[in-house]
């Protein structure tokens, strides 16, 4: 309710301060960059914005931090990752959205007459430059490290007219981030850490590591630990890692995410399996999963600082015993998307299974 009242009082505000047809005044133009040196010009702060491509979500969840979005967001890329779309419960207006697959073509994005496309970095060359070819704006996120969340809050910041907001989020982020790293930079023991992925595919399981440039390892880092797997991983995507190998590293703790199955039934049977449990981590009770919303809090969604400050507080719980989790989660929520007491308990905590 609250969110949805900020929306209309915004509404009616915007609607006092453009133009009348046929008026002879023109928005200030914009000119604005983004992480990859890529430059939209825009004749004004763009009123019609879609959002496409995989990682949907995680665009998504950053641009609904700025309460200027559900009104301007036209067009949706896919946000569901297995658990329902988190967009929804923050757009007053989502049901008028026009949704898009992740396979969209320009031609599609261009039916919902965006004044700025935004898309992940990494899908520049097959679907950015594409849409850019139609004279479309585009700006790319990237969103894979902490200084690259500022980066982008800041580009958003001047593609809402708000750079308040832009500077309130680059604070909260910083803010936290320290909060763990000044704990922890100075450790000299820190305990060997795995983080692994698991997936299925033609009913075979596989485990898989994430390159040590991505935030799964860099949180591990920051959490206290060492990333056991960074060595053997320095660049590209996700690899795969056999039992072997994970036997041979045999970490002190080990950290599970699934984004698209079940991850309590996942880890329900590994802690059942005969070759798990010789693991030290397996019989010291430190194999765990990572909380799980809308989108697990591993990935490089705007979750990644909640799941920092609790990945932290199970590497060193003693260091971080002043953590309250539940109380860190609420605020967050509050906080960072406007959810009202009730939103939370039926959106959010539901499915924490707290």
């Amino acid at each position: 309710m609250k969110r949805l009242l900020y929306t209309l009082l915004l509404s009616i505000l915007m609607t006092n301060l453009l133009p009348a047809a046929g008026s002879t005044e023109v928005n200030t133009s914009l000119v604005i960059e983004d992480t990859t040196g890529n430059t939209a010009y825009l004749p004004g702060i763009p009123q019609r914005i879609t959002f496409v491509g995989k990682a949907s979500n995680m665009i998504a969840d950053v641009l609904y931090m700025f309460p200027e979005a559900s009104m301007r967001i036209v067009g949706v890329g896919k946000t569901n990752q297995r658990n329902g779309e988190f967009a929804k419960v923050l757009d007053p207006f989502y049901d008028k959205k026009i949704f898009l697959e992740h396979n969209v073509g320009p031609e599609q994005i261009a039916v919902t007459r965006p004044d700025l496309v935004i898309v992940k970095n990494y899908l520049k060359k097959s679907l950015g430059d594409p849409v850019g070819q139609l004279d479309i704006p585009v700006l790319y996120m990237n969103l894979e490290t902490p200084v690259a969340y500022e980066e982008d809050f800041k580009m958003l910041g001047r593609v809402f007219g708000n750079p308040a907001r832009a500077s309130e989020l680059i604070k909260y982020y910083r803010d936290e981030k320290e909060f763990v790293t000044n704990r922890t930079q100075s450790l000299t023991e820190k305990p060997d850490i795995l983080f692994i992925y698991h997936t299925t595919r033609d009913g075979i399981a596989a485990f898989n590591t994430p390159p040590g440039s991505w935030i799964q390892s860099r949180m591990v880092e920051m959490a206290g630990g060492t990333p056991v797997w960074t060595d053997s991983h320095p660049g590209g995507g996700w690899s795969k890692i056999n039992l072997e190998q994970i036997a041979a590293w045999n970490p002190d703790q080990i950290y599970v995410v699934a984004y698209k199955e079940d991850i309590n039934i996942i880890i329900e049977a590994m802690n059942s399996s005969p070759e798990w449990q010789e693991l030290k981590a397996v019989k010291n009770n430190k194999l765990q999963a990572f909380p799980v919303d809308f989108y697990s809090w591993d990935q490089p969604d705007s979750r990644w600082i909640l799941g920092l400050k609790w990945l932290a507080k199970q590497i060193h719980p003693e260091l971080f015993a002043d953590v309250d989790i539940q109380k860190m989660t609420r605020d967050f929520f509050k906080d960072l998307y406007f959810l009202t007491d009730e939103q939370y308990e039926t959106e959010i905590l539901s499915r924490l299974g707290w």
